[in-house]
């Protein structure tokens, strides 16, 4: 795993998670280097990111351990951050 591209929060709780290293329960922020081509969205949709079929360089999804693991390794992954939970202004 490539800990430079996980932020704090989700080098934390990769690191502190315990169970089924297959499980989905990460809320996961995913920076692109560029908008993906048609063999990296397939490796995303696996993974679980949402958001998939635009070109967009920032996604979301609700990844595994594994998942977080293999997309850190990418090239072509800048950044992995936690996401929070969203709350009022």
């Amino acid at each position: 795993m490539d800990y430079r591209k996980l932020d704090a929060a989700l080098g934390r709780a990769v690191g502190a998670a315990e169970g089924d290293p297959g499980a989905r329960d990460l809320l996961v922020l995913v920076r692109l280097t560029e908008p993906p081509t048609p063999a990296q969205l397939d490796e995303l949709r696996r993974a679980g990111v949402d958001g998939t079929d635009t070109g967009r360089t920032i996604l979301t999804g609700t990844l595994s351990r594994q998942d977080v693991e293999t997309l850190s390794e990418q090239p072509w992954v800048r950044s992995l951050s936690l996401s929070g939970s969203r709350r009022p202004l």
